[in-house]
């Protein structure tokens, strides 16, 4: 179960960004499963300040069964007063049309049509049937795609039978919360141009993503909380240490999953910081974890994020 953090964090992400692009036709849908809760949820925050702002950092999980709880008074306290909420990508009619673009430039079925069992070594091409047997695609539909393209959506539908939502996620419920206050939503990233880098990612990376997506599927009953979503909303973060590695996703996909997107949110961090205003950062967790997280990096540039909760 190591490796269920740092792929659905990835997942989930690109379940926006894909079901904006129409690739996935069920990405992340609403479950009926019974409600799953935490009685004293302390969810990991920090922030970083000045004489006149306040940035609080806060790891989000991308997606959750539904009910669960995972909001603290600190956290709570940080958001009602954030002036703004930045997220890493924003639905919006100009993002669909971006993702949609990208996603037309990497499809090509005349290149792609190869068996996406050919695509992992033999041993795994069972639970690769047994996977994509669970979704509503029939395995056509995958040999057409990329490799990373078909890991993606294929842990997506299979997150969406295990009763994991993106309607319960993190980002879906502070967005609704900051749009009825008519507070302003802005996105930190353009995920089309992340997607686009994952197609550039080497066959053997991306086999190797396809590989580690499968090794977890199944490995929490449907509609649970995993031990990961627990520990993450007791502010636990040494899973997120452990498995937020280069050793861990493999150099390829941690630089562009990690360290590449951590450097540039620095810049816009460090730019936010000379306009006043108090803003909540709400980024997936790993970003907050491991040997590039933000706080080092914002610590290497002299700014201290205290941990609040």
């Amino acid at each position: 179960m190591r490796k269920r953090v740092a792929l659905c964090a990835m997942t989930a992400f690109f379940a926006l960004i894909l079901a904006q692009a129409g690739v996935a036709g069920t990405p992340v849908r609403s479950s009926d499963a019974q409600p799953a809760a935490i009685l004293d949820p302390r969810p990991a925050l920090w922030k970083i300040a000045d004489a006149d702002t306040t940035i609080y950092l806060f790891g989000t999980t991308h997606a959750l069964p539904k009910g669960f709880r995972w909001q603290s008074a600190p956290l709570r306290a940080a958001i009602k007063a954030a002036d703004e909420l930045v997220l890493e990508t924003v639905d919006s009619p100009e993002a669909n049309k971006k993702a949609e673009g990208a996603v037309d430039d990497t499809i090509n079925p005349v290149v792609e049509n190869r068996s996406i069992l050919s695509r992992v070594a033999p041993a795994k091409r069972a639970a690769l049937e047994a996977a994509i047997a669970r979704t509503d695609f029939p395995r056509q539909f995958y040999d057409a795609m990329p490799t990373w393209m078909a890991s993606l959506v294929l842990a997506v539908e299979n997150m969406s039978k295990d009763g994991l939502t993106q309607d319960n996620g993190v980002e879906a419920v502070l967005q609704k919360d900051f749009t009825r206050r008519h507070r302003p939503v802005r996105a930190v990233e353009d995920g089309s141009a992340v997607l686009r880098k994952f197609h550039a990612l080497s066959e053997d990376a991306q086999a190797k993503m396809l590989e580690d997506t499968l090794e977890d599927m199944g490995a929490t009953p449907p509609g649970a909380p995993s031990e990961n979503d627990m520990a993450w909303a007791r502010g636990d973060t040494s899973h997120l240490d452990a498995d937020f590695t280069e050793a861990k996703l493999g150099p390829e996909l941690y630089d562009v999953l990690v360290r590449q997107r951590n450097a540039a949110w620095l810049g816009w961090l460090a730019q936010r910081m000379e306009k006043p205003g108090t803003v909540l950062f709400a980024v997936g967790a790993g970003h907050l974890a491991g040997p590039d997280s933000l706080q080092h990096q914002l610590a290497s540039k002299g700014w201290i994020a205290t941990r609040v909760d």
